[in-house]
């Protein structure tokens, strides 16, 4: 007797399933066993190279052309002091007008104007040391302040520079004073004081001073020459 049973068949969504697993598992098992005969992908090494700190890598052709020498700069040109000498005046004794000696004396390389004017006339306060010269300073005459501003010099002396002599000696010793003075500058005007006080009548005989005196005056007020230089 034949069976009479209607075999079930499975349904169409179950054996898609069933057939996706299926191929889904064979390309996992050959992509495994593909990489399992497949050579390792290659890995590239670079080498450590060590060069010595002058070494010169091969190939590396140096300059030909000399090096370039950059010349050592020039020392700074320092001028010159220009006050490394002083000059003070005395008075020639040769003759009966006043003649003016100038006479030149060293000063520090570094002195001021002012500072070389200070010693030329400490100098000429000690009167000359030297004959063929001599002063018409009073020998007790003190310098009391000297100063060098923009509008001239400025002298202030002791009340002795106004004692004795006629007026031959009170030209020469203002004459002194003012050349003196205005050794490095010809052209400056100068101030003079007594005890402070602005000079305008020098001796007994009141002699007129001008305020500022200059060199030009002196020979137009009172005849005095300019003295041969050097």
């Amino acid at each position: 007797m034949e069976d009479q049973t209607t075999r079930r068949r499975p349904p169409l969504g179950v054996a898609i399933a069933l057939a996706a697993l299926v191929l889904s598992a064979g390309s996992a098992t050959a992509w495994f066993t593909w990489r399992s005969v497949a050579p390792p992908d290659p890995t590239v090494e670079f080498p450590e190279l060590e060069i010595d700190g002058e070494a010169v890598p091969e190939g590396f052709d140096p300059p030909t052309t000399a090096p370039i020498e950059v010349p050592d700069l020039p020392a700074p040109e320092v001028a010159a002091n220009p006050n490394q000498s002083g000059t003070l005046y005395w008075l020639s004794t040769d003759g009966t007008t006043v003649a003016l000696n100038p006479v030149t004396i060293e000063v520090p390389v570094n002195a001021t104007d002012a500072d070389a004017l200070e010693l030329a006339f400490s100098n000429l306060m000690g009167g000359p040391n030297s004959e063929g010269v001599a002063t018409g300073i009073p020998e007790q005459t003190e310098l009391l302040a000297l100063s060098v501003e923009s509008d001239g010099v400025y002298v202030n002396l002791s009340e002795d520079f106004t004692d004795g002599g006629g007026s031959a000696s009170m030209i020469g010793r203002l004459a002194q004073v003012i050349y003196t003075a205005t050794a490095f500058d010809p052209d400056a005007a100068v101030w003079i004081d007594v005890e402070g006080e602005p000079l305008t009548l020098l001796g007994g005989e009141g002699l007129e001073v001008r305020q500022p005196m200059t060199r030009e005056h002196l020979t137009t007020d009172f005849g005095v020459e300019a003295p041969p230089e050097g």
